[in-house]
């Protein structure tokens, strides 16, 4: 027998959906030919990096991986440096994948190792696990006790075959890639980085069926806003014989929170009309969307605020003024700020 989920698609999922897609559209819409496009996918797959390692317990901070993710050298743990470059890495390939292509065994097994180069002994990485492994709770009591090695192989296939019928792609692409995360990390296919694959796997379902085609939201951010909640979410499913419903709405209102994060910071960057003429830094979206709420500030709002030098913050704001962002009321040091109407 091959796989099958068990799930509901409840009236909240539909509304989930409705509302992940009219917003999927608009940032669609506002991000053509934009200059500001490559800055916002950097940031986004640096915090998908940093979210989904987080979870796992990588002590980074988004700031430490931003630098990373720039090929900078933060002098920290090199394990937890190594996770979070082999989760760049892994995004960044995954990004270069034809989309509306299936998503093969070779493929999860070649992500993996993507994952893990480095992490694991040589026969672990990118390979089905050998030994039986466990889910344990932070005090070290087993939850969960997945399919035993022998299993896992046909499992994973049979998900596979399933994501890849007429049955899994007529499903909405947040619903697949809710039930493909869960699947695979309840298979929990290798020795270690089963839910670094499984969230890896559901950002890929939703970029190959054309959904995050930008690829400009982290939906693993709203997982590790709030990890318990994560976990406890996956285990209700296993407890209610992997039902798959509560947790599809779960993920589902996940996708629309940080859709809803993306719509406000494009929103927050389109601050004039020549906006074209730009492309910002994130350190000069910071300071428009400081200008956006507090209104006229002054070089020494920014430095406050910043933790700038008078200097750095005059690097910054001659350029905003430059393309006509920002406007310049007085001078020299009396000067005052704000956006340009």
């Amino acid at each position: 027998m091959g796989y099958e989920p068990t799930v509901r698609i409840t009236p909240e999922t539909l509304r989930w959906v409705a509302q992940a897609s009219e917003l999927r559209a608009w940032i669609s819409a506002a991000v053509v030919d934009v200059p500001w496009l490559t800055v916002l996918q950097r940031d986004t797959t640096a915090r998908l990096a940093h979210s989904s390692t987080s979870i796992e317990g990588n002590p980074l901070t988004l700031p430490e991986v931003e630098a990373l993710a720039r090929g900078e050298n933060i002098g920290t743990d090199r394990r937890a440096s190594l996770e979070v470059l082999n989760a760049l890495a892994a995004l960044r390939w995954i990004w270069k994948q034809p989309q509306q292509t299936q998503i093969q065994e070779k493929d999860i097994l070649r992500l993996h190792a993507l994952l893990t180069k480095g992490l694991l002994p040589e026969n672990g990485v990118g390979a089905y696990k050998i030994v039986p492994n466990r889910v344990v709770d932070h005090r070290g009591k087993p939850v969960y006790i997945p399919p035993g090695p022998e299993k896992v192989p046909g499992l994973t296939r049979d998900l596979l075959a399933w994501l890849n019928s007429k049955t899994g792609l007529r499903l909405h692409a947040v619903i697949a890639s809710a039930i493909a995360h869960h699947r695979l990390v309840s298979i929990h296919p290798v020795a270690d980085g089963n839910g670094r694959l499984a969230r890896a796997l559901g950002v890929w379902v939703l970029y190959s069926r054309g959904f995050d085609t930008h690829h400009l939201f982290a939906l693993d951010d709203y997982f590790s806003a709030d990890r318990p909640l994560y976990y406890l979410k996956i285990q209700q499913a296993r407890d209610l014989d992997d039902d798959l419903t509560d947790w599809v709405e779960y993920v589902a209102h996940g996708v629309v929170s940080a859709l809803g994060q993306t719509v406000e910071r494009i929103r927050s960057l389109q601050v004039g009309t020549v906006a074209s003429k730009i492309l910002l830094t994130k350190r000069q979206e910071d300071v428009l969307r400081f200008m956006r709420d507090r209104g006229t500030v002054t070089s020494s709002d920014l430095q406050a605020a910043f933790k700038f030098t008078r200097a750095r913050a005059g690097q910054i704001l001659k350029p905003l003024a430059d393309a006509g962002l920002v406007e310049v009321v007085g001078r020299q040091r009396s000067a005052r700020y704000r956006l340009a109407k």
